[in-house]
């Protein structure tokens, strides 16, 4: 299965957060929710299946668009995302950004 990441800006306040993803046939799970991409019936509002923008099928390969929420201080990665090809198992997400290092002050108080 080819996975094309689509990001989008996550909203203030929503959870909407792409954090495990695997493939199994024709079978994509988004954080732990399977969908069979054979049985999925396009959507107006919301596409295929919420994340699942497109599922198109071609000499029995399937591509996927999948949005991929990113927050303000995204990574590269995610920003600007490589698709990735799997046939089982899990699927790597593009890499978060590095954590902040600690601001705390070390300096002595006295």
């Amino acid at each position: 299965m080819n996975i094309i990441f689509s990001p989008i800006v996550r909203r203030p306040g929503t959870d909407y957060e792409l954090h495990e993803l695997s493939v199994e046939g024709d079978t994509l799970s988004v954080n732990g929710t399977e969908f069979t991409l054979t049985a999925l019936e396009y959507d107006a509002e919301t596409g295929l299946a919420g994340y699942i923008q497109s599922a198109t099928q071609a000499s029995g390969d399937w591509t996927v668009t999948l949005l991929l929420p990113i927050g303000d201080n995204a990574s590269e990665a995610q920003r600007f995302p490589d698709s990735v090809t799997v046939t089982s198992g899990p699927v790597p997400l593009p890499a978060p950004p590095e954590p902040e290092p600690d601001q705390t002050s070390t300096e002595d108080a006295g």
